[in-house]
């Protein structure tokens, strides 16, 4: 597989508002390429993973793609609450086009979309005299649609009310994290691909959901337009919308895909060897105004993206942020972008970074893709902290992240990598055991413990003990595993009034760490469960550090895990903040 390459690209826009992307080459010249466009928002960071193997395997079949992310979303420039979103989108993925011809030579382009991706890049390729193809996955068909189902996707979150000094913009509507404008929900009321009055391309393939009844009015109005339309009906849909860390690669529907480009490029000229213009090299910086950010790649196998401002000052930090789950280097809700620029133009250097496996970076030797608790972490971390070193001016480097990512960074940190402080935002375990999180393990062993003690108390289950009907080896197995579970924590809880250390003592871990002068602060939601395993674990070894300055914990109210609310956000923001903005003083 040909290894992909990140880039920087502009459009007609300004210089310091530069868009993001991937370039998947193929081997070989090809008379066409596709470019894939994202869905909006929560669904953008869930199809992630999918769409790289989409891209990867267009490219696989001969055809060069190239994946990006619109003005305002991802690692491009601006944000959710500029003004005309749906035209910069669309405008993106022209200039996603337009680059794609120049890096890889072809002369005619598919546009791919997802979701509401698919309404942009039907959008997109309207008027356009360069284009062979659409393939629409699952489309948005009506803007207004799509609108009412992300206000009830934002309404079954059940998130919890602000605090009551929160400040709350009720102009906007929020969308699992991501935010909707007035304007912008005014110019997708009023989109319609229903309403096309030309042929976007000549020909498309429209894969339908096969979780729902499927409508013919999009197929049925791509046709009378004089679109040659392939229609099929695929599975692989919900699985590859879970949450990032569940996410399966739809591989029908990826198959499906790269045959139908196979074909379609086979039935366009290939240009002849020396015809046209060579291929060009990809851009890997671009500036954001104040901050330079370069696609960094760590070892040739980890990526991530390096903010630095743009005339680096002395004594400055080096922060390193870590994956939230399986959600790639943007972070959850797209925080860490925001976090990373925030603090590059205060002259931090930052690097946002995919753990081995993760978004944009292959995994090791012997790992698998996807894995949240990969035992390569440490290694990945020591290997990140090195490149933040380098930077000119840095004195000081410090790792943070939310769920999986503040866990690595802490055993980091265990485990003798030097750093100057870990910030670790809503962990949900201590000490990670493969066989604890899966079926079976720990989680399960606590559920089906406790249905095993309701049952205890149900007159039918006494019925079926006693006709034999019950298998004794299941709860025998589930009650043991409880049993010696609670005896093992027991004793760990009596060496630890001891003064002794044992495996898995978190506050053995605390005061080693601490000791070796690495600053520690932990920062969670209001409910989360992060905050009693502290405690639980740590034992009076937390508030011993609380008091002499060396562990601190902050509370954020009414939040949830990945704060999801646009209030707590900002809260998120403003804590780290007060951590992070001030420069160290320079070390001589």
């Amino acid at each position: 597989m040909i290894a992909a390459e990140p880039l920087f690209f502009h459009g007609s826009g300004p210089e310091d508002r530069p868009l993001f992307g991937w370039l998947h080459r193929a081997d070989g010249p090809s008379p066409v390429g596709v470019v894939v466009c994202n869905p909006f928002g929560y669904e953008a960071i869930c199809a992630h993973r999918g769409l790289r193997h989409f891209a990867e395997a267009a490219a696989a079949a001969g055809v060069p793609a190239l994946r990006f992310d619109y003005d305002g979303t991802g690692d491009s420039a601006g944000g959710d609450r500029d003004p005309g979103r749906l035209r910069a989108w669309i405008a993106s993925a022209r200039h996603a086009a337009d680059e794609l011809r120049r890096l890889a030579a072809v002369e005619r382009v598919v546009f791919f979309g997802l979701r509401l991706g698919a309404m942009v890049a039907a959008l997109a390729a309207d008027g356009r005299d360069d284009v062979a193809g659409l393939i629409l996955v699952a489309p948005v068909v009506s803007g207004r649609a799509h609108l009412r189902e992300l206000r009830a996707l934002q309404m079954a979150l059940g998130l919890p009310l602000p605090p009551a000094r929160a400040a709350v913009d009720t102009e906007v509507q929020e969308a699992a994290g991501f935010v909707l404008t007035p304007e912008t929900k005014a110019a997708l009321s009023e989109t319609d691909l229903l309403r096309l009055e030309r042929a976007p391309a000549p020909a498309a393939l429209l894969i339908d959901r096969d979780d729902l009844p499927p409508s013919s009015a999009l197929a049925d109005c791509l046709t009378s337009l004089g679109v040659e339309l392939d229609r099929q009906r695929l599975p692989g849909y919900v699985e590859l919308m879970l949450g990032a860390e569940h996410t399966v690669v739809p591989k029908v529907m990826v198959r499906a895909t790269a045959e139908w480009l196979r074909a379609c490029a086979a039935r366009l000229p290939v240009p002849a060897p020396g015809a046209g213009a060579a291929p060009a090299q990809a851009v890997r910086s671009a500036r954001f105004g104040d901050v330079v950010e370069t696609a960094q790649f760590v070892d040739g196998q980890l990526f991530g993206v390096l903010s630095n401002p743009t005339a680096p000052v002395a004594g400055r930090r080096g922060l390193l942020l870590l994956n939230a789950g399986s959600i790639h280097h943007v972070g959850p809700n797209r925080l860490y972008v925001m976090l990373a620029r925030r603090w590059a133009a205060r002259g931090h250097a930052v690097l946002r970074l995919d753990l081995s496996g993760i978004g944009d970076s292959r995994a090791w030797p012997g790992e698998r893709e996807n894995l949240v608790y990969a035992p390569s972490a440490i290694q990945d971390i020591t290997r990140a902290l090195a490149v933040l070193r380098r930077e000119r001016g840095v004195v000081d480097v410090q790792a943070v992240g939310l769920c999986s990512g503040g866990y690595h960074a802490f055993k980091a940190a265990v485990a003798r990598v030097p750093m100057d402080g870990v910030v670790l935002i809503n962990p949900l375990t201590f000490f990670f055991k493969e066989e604890e999180h899966t079926e079976g393990g720990e989680h399960a062993v606590t559920g089906e413990t406790t249905r095993y003690l309701r049952r205890l108390r149900d007159p039918e289950a006494w019925r079926k003990l006693l006709n034999a009907r019950v298998d004794l080896r299941v709860p025998a197995r589930t009650l043991t595993r409880f049993v010696v579970k609670r005896l093992r924590g027991r004793a760990q809880e009596l060496a630890r009034r001891a003064g002794l250390a044992v495996g898995d003592d978190l506050a053995h871990e605390l005061k080693t760490v601490t000791g070796r002068h690495t600053a520690l602060r932990f920062v969670f939601s209001a409910g989360d469960p992060g905050l009693q395993l502290l405690n639980v674990h740590g034992g009076p070894t937390v508030e011993r550090l609380r008091r002499t300055g060396r562990l601190g914990i902050e509370i954020i109210e009414a939040s949830n895990h990945t704060f999801t609310p646009l209030w707590s956000q900002d809260a998120l923001t403003a804590s780290l903040a007060a951590h992070f903005d001030p420069l160290p003083a320079a070390r001589n």
